[in-house]
C-alpha cells in the first residue's frame, strides 16, 4: 500500500483497491482502519517505528573519528535505501498532517544520533569546528531530501563517499 502511495500519491489511493490487493472485503479493511487517513497513518507508523529502532540502536564500531563519520554516513545510506518507499511517502507533502508525524519522529531520532556522535567526537577533541556547527552540517548533509538529491544527481553511486568526504573535511 505504501508503494502505491509513493508511486501515485495519497489522493489516488482508494480503500477498495487496497482491499482488493489484500484479498479481503472492504468491510474487513474498514474494521482495521476507519478511514484512508487512518490506514496510511498506521502503515507509516509501523514502518517508521522499525526504522527508528534501527537508527536509535546504532553505535559506531570504530573509535577513529574518520571511521565514525564513515559509519554514520553508511548507516544513513543503508536506511535510506531500505526505507525509500516510506521516506518518499512521508516527504511527498500530500499526506494529512497527522499521517506525516512519523517523519518528525524519525528526524528527531536522527538528529539525536548525530548530536550524540558529534558530542562524542568533540569530547575526544576530534572536531575542528564548534559542536553545534558540526551537528548542523551533518544534519543537513544527512537529511533525506539532500540525500535523495545527491543520489539522483551526477554523483549517483559516489554520493555516499562524497557526503562522507565533505563531512570529514569540514568537521575533522
Amino acid at each position: 500500500m505504501l508503494r502505491e502511495v509513493a508511486r501515485h500519491g495519497y489522493h489516488a489511493l482508494r480503500m477498495t483497491d487496497v482491499a482488493r490487493r489484500a484479498h479481503v472485503a472492504p468491510r474487513t479493511l474498514y474494521l482495521h482502519a476507519t478511514s484512508k487517513e487512518r490506514l496510511v497513518e498506521q502503515a507509516l507508523r509501523r514502518r517508521a517505528a522499525a526504522q527508528i529502532a534501527r537508527v536509535d540502536r546504532w553505535r559506531p564500531k570504530s573509535d577513529a573519528p574518520e571511521s565514525v563519520l564513515n559509519e554514520l554516513v553508511a548507516l544513513h545510506h543503508r536506511e535510506y535505501r531500505l526505507e525509500s518507499v516510506l521516506l518518499e511517502t512521508l516527504v511527498d507533502g500530500a499526506l494529512p498532517r497527522a499521517a506525516a508525524a512519523p517523519l518528525r519522529d524519525l528526524d528527531n531520532v536522527r538528529l539525536a544520533l548525530i548530536t550524540r556522535t558529534m558530542n562524542e567526537l568533540a569530547r575526544r577533541g576530534a572536531l575542528r569546528v564548534r559542536v553545534s556547527d558540526a551537528i548542523a552540517l551533518a544534519h543537513a548533509l544527512l537529511s533525506y531530501p539532500t540525500w535523495r538529491t545527491a543520489l539522483t544527481g551526477p554523483a549517483r553511486r559516489r554520493a555516499p563517499r562524497l557526503v562522507a568526504a565533505a563531512l570529514r573535511s569540514v568537521v575533522l
